[in-house]
């Protein structure tokens, strides 16, 4: 199977591409753009003298203001001072972020990773309990259909547990109904993980999700919850578009067009054919914008996460006082290595520090985000947590979970890098079908000269007598 890594022009996404969930590089690309184009409206201003407003009380207002300052040093050096109108200034800055928000999809590659990695971890989870899945999820399971129904239409419970009872197809039809809805779970992760028709895949994933953790919310933990919110979110990305057997499709199709000589469509200049070209660029645009935004969303999700887990923290008091870790790895619950659990409970010093870092490094994350140089020691340290907790605790669920997302603030160019080195390792592997299916009979391997020699019959010599 390919890589489904699109044309080599996707590598100049690097210089113009921002990264996925980056919101430092959005910001720097929206200052810098902006900056441009403040800067040529007050070069054509300066050049005709009808910069006449006052926006800006001195030079040090000037210095704390990127943008300004940029336009300022251009306009004064081809005509009179600039002075911009704040109002102005705002529209422009409100329109710039607006089109970008429309027309350019960023975390293409982002949202890629978190379509292969939620997609690959809930096929791993459905295959590991495939021999519990009836005692779990069927008609025969402990939480029965029944209870399930009783438990969903309690007018107590929140506002999901009105349509909660529709999740509960699974323990209903009998063990053969079941049976079919649970493979057709699994081939639906599958196809989700390899991208293929992403936009009905990514639907029936997020819904496989909820029919799961509806039909018994006893069986969820945090993992599940945060694989059932982004599945919902990236139904509405565009997760198929890196990566994936759709984005193979596309390429494979432009590629017969050219060697075709087919040109690119393009709608006729009638006035009924530019309307609904009009129309199709407006879906685009639609679409864009409902990208980005899922994208923003999956990045404050993480952000909320990490937040409400750090606020929550600093609050107990075996965490303020640094022996939170300890009692933690007393717990026979998430004792999977005994030993390792011991021995780390016994450096006291230690854990204690580790309990205030990772309280300080979660409760900062949110604000760390916006810098290049926080942004990255700060997801280093939360991966090595997640890892920890999945090592130690024994809940790789949850941790892999959250490392997947923390993915999300990663560059463009990482991914790209990436990729070419799959790509790379890829491509040196055999190909054993390459012969099977062929005319031409696979040549045999090279003997070395030494092999031959030593391979022909020996002369006979006379034996020598033990006398001699």
């Amino acid at each position: 199977m390919t890589s489904g890594i699109d044309d080599p022009a996707d590598t100049a996404e690097t210089a113009d591409v921002l990264g996925p969930g980056d919101v430092s590089d959005v910001s720097d690309a929206i200052d810098v753009s902006d900056a441009i184009s403040t800067a040529d409206a007050a070069v054509a201003a300066a050049g005709i003298g009808v910069v006449e407003t006052t926006g800006i009380a001195d030079a040090t207002d000037i210095a704390d203001t990127p943008a300004l300052a940029v336009a300022v040093a251009v306009a004064a050096a081809q005509g009179p001072a600039f002075r911009g109108e704040p109002l102005t200034w705002v529209a422009a800055k409100a329109q710039n972020a607006f089109t970008r928000l429309t027309t350019h999809a960023v975390a293409l590659y982002g949202t890629a990773v978190l379509r292969i990695g939620y997609g690959s971890l809930y096929l791993i989870f459905l295959l590991h309990e495939y021999p519990r899945h009836d005692a779990l999820w069927g008609p025969n399971a402990a939480w029965t259909p029944a209870l399930n129904q009783q438990f969903a239409n309690d007018p107590g419970l929140d506002w999901f547990a009105i349509d909660r009872w529709w999740y509960t197809f699974l323990g209903h039809g009998g063990k053969t109904w079941f049976e079919f809805w649970y493979t057709v779970a699994i081939l639906v992760c599958l196809l989700f993980v390899l991208g293929w028709r992403t936009r009905v895949t990514s639907i029936c994933f997020a819904l496989t999700i909820m029919a799961f953790t509806g039909r018994d919310v006893f069986l969820t933990d945090g993992g599940d919850n945060i694989m059932g919110l982004m599945a919902i979110y990236l139904a509405f990305s565009r997760c198929g578009t890196r990566w994936s057997l759709d984005a193979r499709r596309k390429r494979r199709q432009a590629e017969k067009r050219e060697a075709r000589g087919i040109a690119e469509f393009s709608w006729p200049d009638s006035p009924g054919w530019q309307a609904v070209a009009e129309l199709d660029r407006t879906r685009e645009e639609i679409v864009t914008f409902l990208h980005n935004a899922a994208v923003l969303v999956i990045a404050a999700q993480i952000c909320v996460v990490y937040a409400a887990a750090g606020l929550y923290k600093s609050q107990g008091s075996y965490w303020q006082n640094g022996t939170a870790l300890y009692y933690t790895l007393k717990l026979d619950w998430f004792r999977p290595w005994p030993g390792l659990s011991d021995f780390m409970a016994g450096q006291s010093v230690t854990i204690a520090i580790v309990a205030y870092l990772t309280v300080f490094v979660q409760i900062a994350f949110p604000f760390a985000v916006f810098s290049k140089w926080l942004k990255y020691p700060c997801l280093v340290m939360l991966v090595g947590m997640h890892f920890s907790i999945a090592v130690v605790m024994g809940l790789p669920l949850f941790s892999a979970a959250m490392m997947v997302g923390d993915a999300v603030f990663l560059p463009t160019a990482m991914w790209l890098w990436v990729g070419r080195k799959v790509r790379e390792q890829v491509g040196r592997l055999p190909k054993p079908g390459r012969y099977l299916f062929s005319k031409q009979a696979r040549p045999a391997p090279a003997i070395p000269q030494s092999l031959e020699a030593s391979a022909l019959p020996h002369q006979a010599q006379p034996h020598k007598s033990a006398s001699h």
